[in-house]
């Protein structure tokens, strides 16, 4: 498939084992023309599913004070965009292109995710889906050998239509899923499973 994702000194090479089955089932159910794979610095959660950025809702006062204001709020649009996750995160971004039934990596002219530091409001207008007509995006985080916990969180743009889920994963004796969100555990198990 040509998409192999190699453990680092800091990554679990069983954890980066189940990171490649996830990357290889999905590539296989979708097929789409191109693959985002982006390392993110130490574990994060379900909360950068779906979100967009912060932004700055604007209120009025009671007419008697005279006065407007903003307050700063949290948005997750119904058109995806990508996690606004700092530069200072984004360990690695690799791109790769599809070509019959292999996908090979790939120079690209736009990463997902800018190395120069931005307002998180720019992200509001940076629908996935206005750019992409056919790609997948796989975030992973980093540290998992001595977090024991990791996570994966996967985009799917086809046709216009992005589908997005998350899933952690915690290490007992082998990795266990922890809790899924945007698709079922089965449904992550049976990517997992994935030669």
């Amino acid at each position: 498939m040509g998409t192999q994702i190699v453990a680092g000194e800091a990554e679990d090479p069983k954890f980066i084992e189940l990171l490649n089955s996830v990357v290889r089932g999905v590539l296989l159910r979708s097929t789409p023309e191109e693959l985002y794979v982006v390392q993110i610095d130490n574990w994060f959660d379900h909360k950068w599913l779906g979100f967009s950025g912060y932004g700055s809702v604007h209120f009025q006062f009671p007419a008697i004070m005279k006065r407007q204001d903003a307050a700063k709020h949290a948005f997750h649009q119904k058109k995806v965009t990508f996690p606004p996750f700092t530069p200072m995160r984004i360990m690695s971004q690799r791109h790769f292109e599809r070509a019959n039934d292999r996908y090979s990596e790939a120079s690209t002219r736009t990463w997902p995710h800018s190395m120069k530091r931005q307002r998180s409001k720019l992200n509001l207008q940076k629908r996935i889906a206005d750019v992409y007509s056919s790609a997948c995006f796989v975030w992973y985080s980093s540290n998992s050998l001595t977090n024991g916990k990791a996570s994966i969180m996967v985009y799917t743009v086809i046709s216009g239509e992005v589908e997005t889920w998350f899933a952690s994963f915690n290490r007992e004796n082998d990795w266990k899923i922890k809790m899924a969100k945007g698709e079922s555990k089965r449904h992550v198990q049976g990517l997992l499973n994935t030669v």
